[in-house]
């Protein structure tokens, strides 16, 4: 008889491992809280497809903020141009941070840097760094690495660290930096201090970094969504069950093995069981849903476990384009929106010819005064924002409206990788079921990697093998969202799901 797989978890790494072991002739469920699949990989459409990118026209398509698909994996970007078939169009990527009221070059160059910032800015950028290596060298004042600021200003000086990787990442985490552990750091930026910014800017590497590639993939229409949509198709096609709108609410488990999912189907309980689980949900849903309920270290564990809401506002705008960037990042705190993206510059045929379409990313946690906000002063946040930063006049916007993620960001707070091992030893007891995907992991990676670890975890389970750890892929530096250059302002990026 055909092995049966139940998959918690319509994203991407869910999506796709469902794909190949549907094509390996695998029995597939795949079980989805939302609606709709794909979760931050989702896209949303208006109008007319037939319209697309015309003048006058009514068809509108957006995403969860940014997301672009690339890979240095020629197999992996044949398997996602199969998935998308003749919809898809190539984009070359464009960025750019917005700060002091004029934008720099994203990412950044030393070059950029140092001729864009006033003298005395830069003499202080130089200063400081030269006096923080040599305290640090010297032993009279060692840094230890212990969080995020330290982890910086030792390698690039308190004044560089404070403009271009401190504000940033405050304002995104809603974090002090001294309370957001070094991991982010050392797992986000790959530039070993300032002098090698300088040399990286004037001899580029010759094996191009993630964050420098510029060529990118993306649907003709349809938003990044279209990926999911497409592995839905192609599961249903090959006689896999995408269950939409049918949330896991207890994993049922008998001595470390789980026997049965339950989920709530049109608001009824309903019952599935496999021979395999594969989860792909937050791994802090996951443990809380386990059944007999997990040992009190473990709920202390997910008590300490935190995730970043996101709220997405959303301008249609009576002109053709607000700039050439696919996104612009706000660090500056005295700005509420972190980031915007303008999603004709992904796909002209994202709106219409005549108008344009931003997305305005605040971040802040579920409850809180933001996500509570109203449309009227979201609107009112976002057109003063981008009306500040001169990308827009107020009298140009003709229509706001939002949407929320709850689970956007895993905090990295200076605790949360005890508590993490804590939840991933007992998930890792559940024998019969293997948790994966950027939620899964409680782990930032990016589209890419979420939908090659879901082919590994199919691949691992449908040729038995047992000594392949899915888990390395998002955690080997080579396969992290790096720039080599002198950005990496703990960059948050949802899309590339880049969140």
């Amino acid at each position: 008889m055909t092995k049966h797989i139940v998959i918690l978890g319509g994203g991407l790494a869910g999506l796709s491992c469902a794909y190949e072991m549907a094509k390996a002739g695998l029995r597939v469920t795949v079980l989805e809280r939302e609606p709709v699949v794909g979760g931050m990989a989702n896209s949303f459409e208006e109008g007319d497809r037939g319209e697309a990118g015309r003048k006058g026209g009514d068809y509108w398509c957006y995403d969860y903020g940014p997301h672009r698909f690339h890979t240095k994996e020629k197999e992996l970007m044949q398997h996602v141009e199969e998935i998308l078939g003749d919809n898809k169009v190539w984009a070359k990527r464009l960025s750019r941070i917005f700060m002091f009221d004029k934008f720099f070059n994203y990412p950044l160059s030393a070059k950029n840097v140092l001729t864009s910032l006033p003298p005395w800015t830069v003499a202080h950028i130089l200063f400081d760094y030269a006096w923080t290596r040599f305290l640090d060298l010297t032993g009279i004042r060692k840094f230890r690495d212990r969080h995020f600021q330290e982890w910086v200003r030792k390698r690039f000086g308190k004044r560089l660290s404070d403009i271009f990787f401190v504000q940033y990442t405050e304002k995104a985490w809603g974090l002090p930096a001294t309370e957001i552990s070094a991991d982010w750091a050392s797992q986000r930026i790959t530039l070993l201090n300032l002098f090698d910014t300088i040399k990286k800017t004037l001899f580029r590497p010759k094996n191009t970094p993630r964050t420098l590639v510029t060529d990118f993939v993306y649907p003709r229409v349809g938003g990044i969504g279209e990926l999911a949509r497409g592995y839905k198709r192609r599961i249903e096609e090959m006689g896999g069950t995408v269950l939409c709108g049918s949330p896991a609410i207890k994993v049922h488990c008998r001595e470390g093995v789980v026997e049965r999912i339950e989920y709530r189907r049109k608001g009824k309980p309903a019952f599935l069981t496999g021979d395999g689980y594969i989860s792909t949900i937050p791994v802090t849903s996951l443990a809380r849903c386990v059944v007999p309920t997990a040992p009190p270290k473990v709920r202390e564990a997910l008590a300490g476990l935190d995730y970043v809401a996101i709220v997405f506002v959303y301008l249609k705008i009576d002109k053709p384009q607000v700039s050439p960037d696919n996104w612009v990042y706000l660090p500056e705190k005295r700005l509420t929106v972190h980031r915007i993206s303008e999603f004709k510059n992904f796909s002209p045929y994202c709106a219409p010819a005549d108008k344009t379409l931003i997305c305005a990313e605040i971040t802040c946690r579920v409850g809180d005064r933001i996500w509570n906000a109203g449309e009227e002063e979201l609107r009112r946040i976002a057109v003063r924002d981008l009306s500040l930063a001169g990308l827009i006049r107020e009298e140009e916007v003709l229509e706001t409206f939002s949407k929320k993620i709850p689970f956007a960001y895993p905090i990295y707070d200076l605790s949360y990788r005890e508590h993490l091992e804590t939840v991933m030893d007992f998930v890792h007891g559940l024998r019969n079921l293997k948790s994966g995907g950027r939620q899964g992991l409680f782990r930032y990676n990016n589209m890419d990697q979420s939908i090659e670890m879901g082919r590994r975890m199919a691949e691992a389970l449908v040729q038995g093998k047992q000594g392949f750890d899915h888990e390395r892929i998002a955690a080997e530096d080579e396969l992290f969202e790096i720039d080599r250059d002198l950005k990496e302002i703990a960059e948050s990026e949802p899309g590339d799901e880049s969140r």
